[in-house]
Parts: C-alpha cells; structure tokens; sequence
C-alpha cells in the first residue's frame, strides 16, 4: 500500500517516521519534495550513493510524477512505502495525492499550538531540526515569545489544516487523523498501522527502525521561553493553560502510586484497609 503523511513542521512528523520504521512491513521517507537544498533527496535509502542523490534531485526537478512513481516502488522487501509532504514543498503534486483514493493519507496534527510554535523557534535560531541520541542533544536555547508573531503563525498554521481536510472531504477521501500526542502509545500506533494496511499484529522495533531521533524540548512548555511570565498571562486571559505543559497520550491503565511505591507506606497501608 502506498501512503504519505501529510504535516507542518514541528509536529513530530520525523519521529513517526522512525515509528513506523519500525514495522518490518513498512518503509517510510522524509520529506522527498522538499527542494530548499535541490541536491538533497530526503530518502532513507540504504543504499544511496552521490550519483543516486543526483539521479533523483534531476528526476524530482524535471519529472515530479516519474519521481514520485519511483519514491513508492522502491521499499527494500517492505510492502507498505510513503513519505511525509508538507505546505509548499510541490502543491500540485499535494493535490494529486489528495484526490489519489489508492493513496491513503495521514494527517499529522500538533494540539499544542504553543509547543509546536516554540520547537519552530528554538530550531529556528539553532539551525538544528533534529537529534539521533540524547547524549548530542544539547540543552535548547530561550526563546521569546511575541502575541503578534504567534497570532501569524496560529493563523497559517490552523489554515493549511483547515484547507487540508476540506479538500479531503470534497474529494470523498478517506484519512487518519492522527496527532502529535498519539504516536508513543501502542495501542494508537496499531490503529495506525491496520489504516496503513500493514498486520498491527507484528511486533515494532526499534532494531528495524531506519534511523532514531530523541526528543530536543523540554515538555513544560512555558520552561522554553526567556519571557516566560509573558507566556504565561497569554494562556491565562485566554483559557490556554492546557498548552503550559505537553505529555504523550496514553491507554495504560493509571496505577495509583501507592500501590507501586515504598515510598508512602501510609497511604498504601490505608489503601490495604479500604481494601479489607
């Protein structure tokens, strides 16, 4: 089955990417389309070589739909081939893919607004979009935050979405909407797995993934800016204060913690009561 995964940037489009890597059954690219560096072909080929590089630049400048052609037939065994395209990258190639019903789409979607916006700006001023292990993951710097700048940013960013799932609607498609906070949890990556069309039942892991990327920003949100009280009155005049923290969602079952943990031997010996 042929896929892509439609997203703006910072919304972790680049790990689940490597998630989904890690089924043996599906082979997922970065943003082929993106021509900003026209000699880079973000494709995670492991046998790519400096004439392939070549080869395909030329080929997605000149023929965009003999390249796109190429990009799905090549998955090395793997049955299930996509990539991720965002806004601007080939906008004609975009509205193909959305009218193409043997293509199934992904939505990718960040419900935190303000952690989205400040990823934009942190990698922004750093020129650094992702990091492969904790250890060379260095400490982010602060950003500052400006309503004027985020209010533009909230405006394209929601837009494009909008626009996106209208087209998808127009045309009859079907999609998974799928967001940010979704893609650590194993039960939701399942469903995402069956939608692609790949058996949610074999195992995922990161032995197969075809690279590995951590987390750059801290997930208290408010945390990352330099004027953090300004932030912070920001979600409060405008019933925000959801966006001041950002965590995975989850199915696990909630543990209290005083059945797990020594620590509160009061609590757990007047849990044991109530029990009795």
């Amino acid at each position: 089955m042929r896929f892509i995964i439609i997203a703006s940037e910072r919304t972790g489009s680049s790990h689940l990417v490597n998630v989904l890597s890690g089924h043996p059954d599906i082979f997922t690219n970065g943003n082929v389309f993106d021509a900003r560096k026209p000699k880079l072909v973000y494709v995670l080929w492991p046998d790519k070589t400096a004439a392939t590089k070549l080869e395909l630049s030329e080929l997605r400048r000149t023929a965009p739909l003999e390249f796109l052609e190429r990009i799905f037939s090549t998955g090395y065994g793997r049955a299930h081939v996509g990539f991720k395209i965002f806004s601007g990258e080939n906008d004609e190639i975009l509205d193909q893919l959305i009218k193409d019903s043997t293509v199934r789409k992904i939505v990718l979607y960040r419900r935190n607004l303000l952690a989205c916006f400040s990823s934009h700006l942190v990698a922004a001023s750093t020129g650094k979009y992702s990091a492969r292990d904790e250890a060379n993951a260095a400490p982010a710097p602060k950003v500052r935050f400006n309503v004027e700048r985020f209010a533009n940013f909230h405006k394209r960013f929601t837009s494009f979405y909008r626009d996106v799932v209208e087209r998808l609607n127009h045309h009859r498609q079907n999609f998974y909407f799928c967001s940010y906070e979704e893609i650590n949890d194993p039960w939701l990556r399942s469903s995402l797995v069956n939608f692609i069309g790949a058996d949610p039942g074999v195992p995922m892991s990161s032995d197969v993934q075809l690279r590995h990327q951590v987390k750059q920003n801290s997930s208290d949100i408010l945390s990352r800016f330099a004027n953090r009280r300004e932030a912070a009155a920001f979600l409060t005049e405008y019933g925000l204060w959801h966006w001041a923290h950002e965590g995975d969602m989850s199915l696990e079952p909630f543990i209290p913690r005083a059945e797990t943990s020594p620590e509160f031997p009061a609590e757990r010996e007047g849990h044991e009561l109530a029990r009795t």
